[in-house]
Order: C-alpha cells, then structure tokens, then sequence
C-alpha cells in the first residue's frame, strides 16, 4: 500500500496555492500565429475563475457535466479546471468520436455545456444538441462560431468578468478533497464508454 503523509487538497487549493506562490512563474505557453502567448499562474488562476463563473451564469449545476472536445490548448484547461471550480465533472471527449459516441458521453454525464475547439468539433455537436435536453450552451474557442446562439471564447469570457465572485465563493466553499470533479471516459472498445470517476485529491496527489 501507497502511504501519503500529506493533507489532501482540492484542486481549487493546490492551483490558487501555486499562483500564491509563485505568481509570475510561466504556467502556460502557446503559439498563436507565429508568437508565443504565455499565462502567469497569476493569470492561469484568474482565467480559471473567469470560466466558472461564466459557467456557472450560464447554468452549469453542481454535479453535472462540462464536456471539453478538442486537443491540447490553454482553453482546454481553462474550461475543465473552470467546470471543476464551479462544482461540475469536466468530462473531455476524443476529439476523433463520432457525433453519436459525443452525444453518449454528454448523455451519460449530464453535460450542462459543452465546450469545442472549432468548426469541425462543433458541427458534430450541432448534430446532436438537439438530443441533449440538459444541455444549454455551446462555446468554441477557436475562431469565430458560425452558427448562431454559440459562444465565442470572448464571449465567454466577458460573461465571466461581468460575474460577481459571490456565487463562484459559494461553490467552492461545498468542495472537498474526496469529491469527483473529472469523468474520464473509456475508449469503449469492450462496450459503451464508462465515465471513471476522479476525485480532487486524486488529481492533486498524482500531480505532487
């Protein structure tokens, strides 16, 4: 047996310790054009915080699902760790599943908001948004969404910086380590996908 002598944490504590710690340390870095873009932990807590509370504006309940479907990005973690906040199960998709394998997961996990990477992502979700009745906002975070009532990533974080931290404070507050907080889906090969349940302190002890 594995012996941890440590406190278990949340991952709300373990990120806004580290941006206490070490606030203009480079948390993330991205090239965009040709350029480098890079996030502080300053920064990387700030616009996880953002993400939450525009999550949770736009109805994301505590115990449902953020389904996140496209690759490796700042958005991405922005969007799982922003649905972690706010008290939701970020459940991200292979970005290679089909429209039916996209809408089982966000089915299965009760998905309140789906966020997508662009076009490509997005046409398979318009295809089965219809078959969702959880579901109550899409977000693209690349490029500007061509089909109407979706959000930019812009938008999205304009919602959240007109959020007051009141009801972002309120959710935090029902966390705790044993909590689950990630669902993460299986390849299905053997049968319909099954969401693994990861708590936060899961995350944060694997992260240590």
């Amino acid at each position: 047996d594995v012996v941890c002598f440590r406190t278990p944490v949340s991952v709300v504590t373990l990120l806004t310790r580290a941006a206490e710690d070490a606030p203009d340390h480079t948390a993330l870095s991205v090239k965009r054009d040709g350029d480098w873009v890079n996030w502080s932990y300053e920064k990387y807590l700030e616009d996880v915080r953002c993400v939450a509370k525009a999550f949770i504006k736009l109805g994301l309940k505590v115990g449902q699902g953020v389904g996140i479907i496209g690759f490796n990005s700042p958005e991405w973690f922005f969007s799982d760790l922003g649905c972690v906040f706010a008290g939701g199960l970020a459940a991200g998709i292979y970005p290679t599943n089909s429209a039916d394998a996209c809408k089982y997961v966000l089915a299965n996990c009760k998905a309140n908001i789906v966020v997508v990477e662009d076009e490509k992502q997005l046409a398979k979700i318009l295809q089965i948004k219809d078959s969702l009745p959880e579901l109550k906002k899409i977000v693209q975070y690349i490029g500007k969404p061509s089909a109407p009532g979706v959000l930019s990533w812009d938008e999205l974080l304009d919602i959240g910086d007109g959020e007051e931290d009141e009801a972002l404070e309120t959710r935090i507050t029902g966390l705790a380590p044993n909590l689950c907080c990630h669902l993460v889906y299986t390849s299905g090969t053997t049968g319909p996908p099954k969401g693994v349940m990861l708590s936060h302190d899961n995350l944060t002890y694997t992260s240590r």
